[in-house]
């Protein structure tokens, strides 16, 4: 069952909120009779609120999101952060690895948390306010279970991951559309609306005259013990300064293209890794 049906099957309906959603979880597990090991899932299933809107990317859009990259994490929540959240892949597909969904919401004294949604699992992550212009390697993501060796690396794309997306949703010329009023949309909604809790789709996708180019290819030419090298630029984010004093600043995005350099033949560029430190706090 995907995360989205799962979460319609929990309706919230005549549970009474104090606006602690951590104490609101407490309490609506014994309301419900739920387990307490689904107290992360209530939570963000409280903090979606009702109707709840579930964003479904297209694979153009994970594949256009996982080639963008970004050094620093913004000074501030992007818009669409502020907000309890929840993506999905389309059915039978990956955000990326194997998660297929991801929620989060921040929790009180300004908690960041992000449940990702695997296969057979989830991987849930915290952090005090990540947003704070560092270097996106330096943030340490602590998780609230230990989590295998094979789960590390997929752990450490989550959080680049949403705030690349949210980039994307609120720069210039992005590529990226949210489709919330076409009739397709509205018609697909109302056929979900019809029982237990009311739930919004969005399809989140790449606008088709932005379709990503094909990387070209040339051949390498000799110079002074160099070879000039074809390359493609991928898109990336410009956090730009305008207006008076350049005071302000927007997100701009800027479409891949091709260009050329002159290097060395056996030169390669090496990436860098997001660490992320893992630890036990679920006591």
């Amino acid at each position: 069952m995907r995360v989205s049906e799962e979460f319609r099957l929990i309706s919230t309906a005549g549970f009474k909120r104090t606006g602690n959603i951590e104490a609101d979880a407490l309490n609506f597990s014994k309301y419900c009779g739920r387990e307490a090991d689904t107290l992360a899932k209530v939570e963000l299933r409280l903090a979606l609120g009702d109707p709840f809107v579930v964003h479904q990317l297209t694979e153009s859009v994970c594949k256009k999101v996982l080639s963008v990259k970004i050094d620093n994490v913004p000074d501030t929540y992007p818009q669409f952060l502020r907000t309890p959240f929840l993506i999905e892949s389309k059915l039978g597909k990956y955000l990326f690895d194997d998660i297929h969904a991801i929620g989060g919401y921040i929790a009180s004294n300004n908690i960041f948390m992000l449940i990702a949604y695997c296969e057979g699992n989830a991987l849930l992550l915290k952090n005090e306010n990540p947003f704070d212009g560092a270097k996106i390697e330096t943030i340490n993501y602590s998780t609230t279970q230990e989590l295998a060796q094979s789960q590390e690396p997929k752990a450490v794309k989550v959080l680049p991951f949403v705030t690349i997306l949210a980039l994307m949703l609120e720069a210039e010329r992005t590529p990226i559309t949210v489709d919330s009023g076409s009739k397709k949309s509205k018609k697909r909604n109302s056929k979900k609306n019809k029982n237990v809790s009311d739930w919004i789709e969005r399809r989140i996708y790449i606008d088709a005259r932005y379709e990503s180019k094909q990387e070209g290819s040339l051949e390498p030419m000799n110079l002074d013990g160099k070879i000039k090298r074809n390359v493609f630029v991928q898109g990336f984010l410009r956090h730009q300064a305008y207006g008076s004093g350049h005071k302000k600043r927007k997100w701009i995005y800027i479409e891949g293209f091709e260009s050329s350099r002159w290097a060395n033949e056996y030169s390669k560029k090496v990436g860098k890794k997001i660490m992320v430190d893992i630890k036990d706090v679920a006591n």
